[in-house]
């Protein structure tokens, strides 16, 4: 575990953004002993941190070195979730497609993957001609043929003309009939991201388009579900198993910027007793 104490003028930066811990709420000060989340970069008061029992986002890695101002701006797209779900999941060829597919504006950056057949030939013809334009230029250097450059420019017009009528209304990237592996879930203020290991992309869910958020009890660990308007679902197994955890993703889901209902269900007692202030602070939080 590294700590890290806040001194002026050293941190003034730090100091500056007005910082408090995300579960206590106290606010962060000159002198202070905080730890740094390796994941999300949330900064947690030392007590806090152990009281967590040395984790969050699903790991207990924490930053060795102060993070300079650089890297904890926040603004825009660099903006660091509020917090990360693993997830232990590979979901069907209909789900994946549906998902990944999703056309209306509430997804954004959705990914298009490369199915192997249509990678080959996209990269085939990028070789052959590379090739063809390599072998002419490499005779018009050594044979002086100014015709050659003709030659060149007649191969160019012709490969464009094979593309378009290979490819012509035709994805050259199309969606994998393959099982997608998720990798994990990002809590973000306005939208919710899913991302997959094999795909260095993430799609994107806009708060305005989730009805509620249902986080499921079962035998060792809970489900996430994501209920969209019109009663779409997608649901998601996670490593989601202690009352800690999920007391910390409570606390990032009621800092969204749009008020999503939240149920968390088939609670042990034991860890609705210990929620509980979740639902009691919270009109869209309920507990059962």
């Amino acid at each position: 575990m590294h700590t890290h104490i806040i001194q002026n003028p050293r941190h003034q930066a730090f100091l500056n953004e007005n910082r408090s811990d995300p579960i206590t709420g106290d606010a962060i000060q000159e002198g202070d002993e905080i730890v740094f989340c390796a994941v999300c970069k949330s900064a947690f008061l030392k007590d806090t941190w152990l009281y967590l029992e040395k984790t969050h986002c699903n790991q207990s890695e924490t930053l060795g070195k102060f993070p300079s101002g650089e890297k904890l701006e926040i603004q825009g797209v660099t903006r660091p979730p509020l917090y990360v779900i693993q997830c232990n999941d590979k979901i069907s060829t209909s789900y994946n497609n549906e998902l990944l597919n999703e056309t209306d504006n509430h997804f954004m950056n959705a990914p298009v993957v490369a199915d192997e057949r249509s990678f080959y030939q996209k990269n085939t013809f990028s070789v052959w001609v590379i090739a063809i334009s390599a072998i002419l230029i490499l005779l018009t250097m050594i044979g002086g043929v100014a015709q050659l450059s003709i030659g060149i420019t007649f191969i160019a017009i012709m490969t464009i003309g094979i593309k378009n009528m290979f490819f012509k209304d035709k994805k050259i990237f199309a969606a994998s009939n393959k099982k997608k592996e998720i990798e994990h879930i990002e809590i973000h203020k306005k939208h919710i991201s899913i991302r997959f290991k094999d795909i260095k992309k993430d799609v994107r869910i806009i708060l305005k388009s989730i009805m509620a958020i249902n986080l499921i009890y079962g035998s060792n660990s809970y489900i996430f579900q994501i209920v969209k308007k019109g009663n779409k679902t997608y649901q998601f197994s996670t490593s989601l198993s202690s009352v800690n955890q999920v007391n910390q993703l409570l606390h990032s889901l009621v800092q969204l910027d749009e008020k999503v209902n939240i149920f968390v269900r088939n609670l042990p007692y034991n860890d609705r007793i210990k929620l509980r202030k979740w639902e009691a602070e919270n009109e869209n939080v309920l507990l059962y």
